[in-house]
């Protein structure tokens, strides 16, 4: 009975030690600038290995981020050989967000350990690898390739929302430019309804240099410039300052895409929380008054064809009664503009025609 314990114990400690050089291996390998076809090699081959050895839940962790981590390695061995192709097959959305939350999960128990060292290697190949993302994303954006851009923005924030809020915002702005509204509603709600804009704070300083403003990702990385003596006055803006012109881009795209209806309900919600905003407010009247004036587009051909049949009674009165519908359609259009901006004088002279045509003359406002 005693060999049996003495060999399990012994299988299991071979066990442990064979982990640890998987581990090594791998973070060995990871570290490096340059990876050789040798490294990507001996990388593979621990990989597999430590996935079938990883029993522990941290080591499990291990396991999963450096099989996630493969791609990142295969195309750091690629050197300065790496193309554009190759960046676009590595950077998918998918790949990106799993990529993002493994690397979390283990700079979350390097937090916890002693070696120091590899958690801020970490930090470093986190930032590495968001660089990466932003370089792509901007490339398109300079080469006018709107739409891809948005996708790098969006993959760029959902590898770190926390701290890339603004690659949401610039997702939203891309796809706008792109001229794929489908897309940039999507965008766009989905930057409405974000912790980004509703709970953000941008960090600002200015430049002794040259007394312009500096954009900082983090209140942290703010006050580590401003020590360097080269950033002073540090301001904060919060994000939901932005929100009102968001939804106004919102709303405008929704009625664009075809839904009159639900552009009226982003509109009113708009408005319920943001009831003092001047641009939000004429942008809403605007979009009433559109609404309306869409509805008299006839008028003109229903009135020459009046004018063509006076003496014809009959079609005449036919005429008029549908003159008076298209008419009685827009008035409520005009009178919600005329509602939420009452010094619109073009929103008041048709709500007042309306009022004319309809023999509703006492409502006429002066």
């Amino acid at each position: 009975m005693r060999s049996i314990f003495l060999g399990v114990a012994l299988l299991l400690t071979t066990a442990t030690f064979a982990q640890k050089d998987e581990l090594k291996t791998l973070k060995k390998i990871y570290s490096k600038d340059k990876v050789s076809e040798r490294d990507l090699e001996k990388y593979n081959v621990a990989m597999i290995s430590l996935e079938y050895l990883a029993k522990e839940k941290t080591d499990k962790a291990y396991s999963v981020f450096y099989k996630t981590a493969y791609p990142i390695v295969e195309f750091t061995s690629k050197g300065e050989s790496a193309t554009m192709d190759d960046k676009m097959r590595l950077l998918t959305q998918d790949y990106i967000q799993k990529y993002g939350n493994a690397l979390n999960g283990v700079i979350a128990i390097e937090q916890k350990e002693q070696d120091k060292d590899y958690y801020e290697l970490l930090l470093i190949q986190k930032r590495i690898a968001a660089n990466l993302i932003t370089d792509l994303a901007y490339k398109f954006n300079e080469q006018k390739k709107f739409k891809e851009a948005s996708e790098m923005f969006y993959n760029l924030y959902l590898f770190d929302k926390e701290t890339k809020g603004r690659s949401l915002e610039n997702a939203a702005i891309t796809s706008f430019q792109s001229e794929d509204y489908k897309l940039a509603e999507k965008r766009y709600k989905e930057l409405l309804n974000s912790d980004y804009l509703n709970n953000g704070v941008e960090y600002y300083a200015k430049s002794i240099a040259n007394d312009s403003d500096a954009y900082f990702e983090t209140k942290e990385e703010r006050l580590k410039s401003i020590g360097t003596g080269l950033y002073a006055n540090p301001r904060d803006v919060k994000m939901i300052t932005k929100k009102p012109g968001f939804y106004r881009t919102y709303a405008a795209l929704v009625l664009e895409n075809g839904d009159a209806e639900k552009a009226k309900k982003v509109f009113a919600e708009a408005r319920n929380m943001f009831p003092d905003d001047a641009d939000l407010k004429a942008d809403e009247a605007k979009f009433y008054y559109n609404l309306g004036f869409n509805e008299l587009k006839e008028d003109k051909v229903i009135v020459d064809e009046i004018n063509a049949n006076l003496d014809n009674r009959d079609t005449y009165d036919k005429l008029m009664i549908k003159r008076r519908a298209i008419f009685k359609k827009a008035l409520p259009f005009f009178e919600k503009a005329y509602e939420i901006m009452s010094s619109d004088g073009d929103s008041k002279k048709l709500m007042n025609m309306c009022y004319d045509v309809l023999d509703m003359k006492d409502k006429i406002i002066k």
